[in-house]
């Protein structure tokens, strides 16, 4: 493959590790919250429900094809990801297929940069919480037969960890469901557009993320695809969660200090 073409692909391909939405969630349900109090709510259950997650795994499937400058080139690992509280986490691959290229310099990039997206301040760079975001309730819908809060968002900081888009909040117990967007930051002159659409299962009284899909868009041509199936967990255990979240917990929340000025 010549070097030009190397560089666009990986270039390209790069941009769908940016975002990596995380879990958020929980509480009573209500029709006349507003957007702040409505994430101040899932912040409160996010909360708790991270305190009650134990444990996990789970077979996890990586997938890129990029069709483009150089031709049509696709890879794909398969990842064991084990989940211990408070943050371990470990990933071991398990199997590839398709294109050396994108599974060493791609696919296993993304897995170790998911550990860097783990890390606690980065953590509170991704949140949805009021200090990291502007937010507007933008309606109700339904969504695989709940009733969800639909959410604007976009960032007051525009860096790798934030993006802006739309939020859809299940409103019986505030657990996200599915967040699309784009990136706040555009992480390469090469790149002309990216996008991602993430969607998130409910497993007990946790939610987790269920597939991902990202795209990004080459500006000379070519386009690029991750596609990630986290398949089914099992061995999940946690902690009973209250699901009840207090008038002043909530009030705490709404009112903390912001991440960047502690």
């Amino acid at each position: 493959m010549p070097r030009l073409s190397r560089r666009l692909m990986v270039q390209s391909l790069m941009v769908c590790t940016m975002v990596l939405p995380g879990v958020w969630a929980r509480a009573q349900n209500a029709t006349s919250l507003t957007a702040q109090e409505i994430v101040a709510q899932m912040q409160v259950m996010n909360a708790e429900r991270l305190a009650a997650l134990e444990h996990y795994v789970s077979e996890r499937t990586y997938r890129v094809e990029y069709k483009g400058t150089g031709g049509d080139h696709a890879g794909q690992i398969v990842v064991h990801a084990e989940y211990s509280a408070p943050d371990q986490k470990r990933f071991t691959v398990v199997s590839e297929s398709g294109s050396k290229f994108i599974c060493e310099k791609v696919l296993r990039r993304l897995v170790e940069s998911e550990q860097e997206a783990g890390q606690k301040r980065n953590q509170m760079q991704m949140a949805l919480s009021t200090d990291n975001y502007d937010v507007v309730l933008d309606g109700e819908e339904q969504m695989d037969g709940a009733k969800v809060w639909v959410l604007k968002v976009s960032p007051k900081v525009d860096n790798k960890f934030t993006y802006r888009g739309t939020v859809w909040v299940n409103a019986d117990d505030y657990g996200v469901m599915r967040v699309a967007g784009e990136p706040a930051k555009n992480p390469s002159w090469w790149i002309n557009r990216a996008s991602f659409d993430s969607r998130y299962v409910r497993r007990g009284e946790f939610w987790l993320p269920g597939r991902n899909v990202s795209t990004s868009h080459v500006r000379i041509g070519g386009e690029a695809t991750l596609t990630i199936d986290y398949g089914s967990y099992q061995m999940l255990a946690g902690k009973a969660v209250s699901g009840v979240a207090t008038k002043a917990s909530v009030e705490r929340t709404a009112s903390v200090v912001s991440p960047a000025a502690q």
